[in-house]
């Protein structure tokens, strides 16, 4: 089928950059459950707009009754191909560092400002008129029938895709739009862990927001804060106030999966506070094996293999009254096996420092080899569309709901991760990488659901 991109362009995606708005203005944060909204009123209201849009344009609908996913559909082939995206966002995080209220969207030097832009709400509605775009020009699979799926907490439990996938089962086939372009054929192990020290000190410290994001602010209270201050002020990209006999120390946010481009403020801390002596044994493991050491290579081996390091990521501490806790988020590569290769060794050194700790979930890895059929039929589909023959498919330590399917790949939406804004302030989306994705989806879902 042919599309005619100005058309495409002209109408539809005009219509989808003012629904992005609408959407992105829904504050869709995981929230404690109200009655039957089990990820909370934001993330219900999310749900609700996107379903009721559906409806709008013609789909079909379907709500989970526990309210933990819903999708839209399109076709009567008797396979089933999905677009699986997800509506729930990570906090906003120091709003005095946005540009604008990260719910109240701005357009400014081309660029989409605003909590989902990039991550995943924009994409998700590109492929929503993507996909109206094809229904009203009445394409259809001969054997597919297309169903965009809208999970709701991607960012936390993942307990959304769990019911929808014990309710449904697994798709035949398709895409994930909330990776890299132009796909992503590996997918690292991710483990969030807590780590413990239920020792008396006489400081408090506090910050963070989420497993997988830096921890760009931390504040202390305690002894010596002049010192510690004066040892951070002589850091590179380190902020420090004081106010109240509380030491506010800011670095940069980012995404867990590239902790090397943000400036983890705990990290920071920690590494200050164990230079002037001050012991605790959790400031110690920070100060000594993970302070700009994203690879923790005083402990592991050179766990490496072709999808990259190891890394961690520091996203959450919390000390007080004599009980502490900070939480990391490890992204171990595709060929390591965490059972072997991976936990007895940092248990091993945890114990080095009378640690505890407490694992959580698990995501398992994803891998498509890159000469097998799935990852060069959307290599041939995405060459096609954009003339870009030089890109390759790619390997992250990000996470995506490709880890819920095993006939999923994600594809798209960012062009390059190191530059990315995901889970940053001021998250945006330029509007020529919207347009862009608009054009490869309409092309994409013709290709690849043919």
């Amino acid at each position: 089928m042919e599309i005619n991109n100005k058309l495409l362009l002209d109408k539809y995606f005009t219509e989808a950059l003012e629904k992005t708005k609408e959407l992105i203005r829904i504050p869709s944060v995981l929230a404690d459950p109200i009655g039957n909204m089990p990820f909370g009123k934001g993330v219900n209201d999310a749900l609700d707009y996107i379903l009721k849009l559906g409806n709008e344009l013609g789909f079909e609908t379907y709500r989970d009754e526990t309210n933990k996913y819903g999708f839209l559909e399109y076709g009567e082939g008797k396979e089933l191909y999905v677009i699986l995206c997800h509506l729930d966002v990570v906090p906003a995080g120091d709003m005095s560092e946005w540009v604008t209220n990260p719910f109240e969207p701005i357009e400014k030097d081309g660029k989409l400002i605003g909590r989902g832009s990039i991550d995943d709400k924009g994409p998700t509605m590109m492929n929503l008129y993507a996909l109206k775009y094809l229904k009203d020009h009445n394409w259809k699979s001969n054997t597919y029938k297309i169903r965009m799926i809208f999970g709701l907490s991607e960012e936390t439990t993942w307990e959304c895709m769990e019911k929808y996938v014990a309710d449904h089962g697994i798709a035949s086939a398709g895409y994930v739009p909330d990776g890299l372009f132009p796909c992503v054929y590996a997918e690292k192990w991710i483990n969030n862990m807590d780590v413990i020290a239920n020792v008396p000190c006489d400081f408090e410290i506090k910050g963070g927001e989420a497993y997988n994001m830096i921890c760009d602010k931390v504040s202390y209270k305690g002894p010596r804060i002049d010192e510690i201050k004066a040892k951070l002020d002589a850091m590179k990209d380190i902020h420090t106030s004081v106010n109240n006999d509380e030491l506010i120390v800011k670095g940069k946010p980012g995404h867990a999966s590239t902790p090397h481009v943000g400036v983890n403020a705990v990290s920071h801390l920690a590494f200050a506070m164990n230079e002037l002596g001050i012991k605790h044994p959790l400031i110690q493991f920070i100060a000594k094996e993970a302070h700009l050491n994203f690879n923790m290579s005083n402990i592991f081996d050179n766990i490496a293999d072709e999808t990259g390091d190891l890394t961690q990521n520091i996203g959450i501490i919390d000390i007080k009254d004599g009980k502490g806790m900070f939480t990391f988020n490890f992204r171990i590569p595709v060929l390591s096996e965490p059972k072997t290769k991976f936990f007895p060794i940092i248990e091993a050194a945890f114990n080095k420092y009378g640690l505890d700790h407490v694992k959580q979930r698990i995501e398992d890895a994803v891998y498509f080899p890159k000469d097998g059929e799935v990852v060069k039929n959307i290599m041939q589909v995405y060459q096609e569309i954009t003339g870009d023959m030089i890109s390759q498919p790619q390997a992250m330590g990000g996470g995506t709901y490709a880890k819920t399917m095993p006939n999923l790949i994600a594809f798209g939406a960012v062009m390059n991760l190191e530059d990315s804004p995901m889970h940053d302030y001021n998250e945006f989306a330029t509007i020529e990488e919207l347009q862009k994705m608009i054009k490869i989806y309409a092309k994409a879902i013709t290709k690849l659901a043919k």
